[in-house]
């Protein structure tokens, strides 16, 4: 009698198991269904961690790397980059052309839109312009500013258009640039805080 009670609790167990486990549900759809809000506590309490499930099935929580980035709470995948790869950005002056002849503190994205860029390709200008420094340098960034059009421009050296920290040392004490298309390759130092015109084609 005692084996018999046993078997007949086991089976509505197994019964169980094999439609899934259901948390407040009588009918789970899945081996577990949970009905209403799940919370998980992470390790860390910071957002640098991802949940995730490995190759056997276990839930684990990785930390993000270089590779992974959330913004406003959008998770993107930055792949790995061939460092002998140049990418190139843009930069329309289109806009600023007609009443814009010298660029103060000249915002050419490296912090958003050309974040990922070396080369920085500028184009729209209707006459010759001047640049006498570029925001969000940081130390050892490099930059390839490619002036892809016929106009004229020229690089002011230590110019007081420029916050100090944007402005441009260009080594020969005057100042420099290309006559219609040309490029013109920037180095920032971050000890002093400077964009260094190391060559200019």
């Amino acid at each position: 009698m005692k084996n018999l009670t046993y078997l007949l609790l086991i089976i509505p167990i197994l019964s169980l198991f094999s439609q899934g486990i259901g948390i407040n549900t009588t009918l789970p759809m899945a081996t577990l269904h949970v009905n209403g809000d799940m919370k998980f506590t992470p390790k860390a309490s910071d957002a640098t961690r991802l949940v995730g499930i490995i190759s056997n099935g276990e839930v684990k929580e990785f930390e993000l790397g270089n590779s992974f980035n959330i913004t406003t709470g959008t998770l993107t995948v930055i792949p790995p980059i061939d460092s002998n790869i140049f990418l190139i950005g843009d930069v329309d002056q289109v806009l600023t052309a007609p009443t814009t002849s010298q660029y103060d503190n000249y915002d050419i994205g490296l912090a958003n839109i050309n974040i990922d860029k070396t080369i920085i390709r500028v184009f729209g200008e209707t006459n010759g312009y001047s640049v006498s420094g570029f925001t969000d340098g940081f130390d050892g960034r490099i930059i390839y500013y490619y002036n892809s059009q016929n106009n004229n421009v020229t690089f002011f050296d230590l110019n007081l258009g420029s916050d100090a920290k944007n402005q441009i040392i260009t080594g020969s004490g005057g100042n420099e640039g290309t006559t219609g298309e040309g490029v013109a390759e920037f180095i920032y130092d971050g000890s002093l805080e400077k964009w260094i015109l190391i060559n200019i084609r």
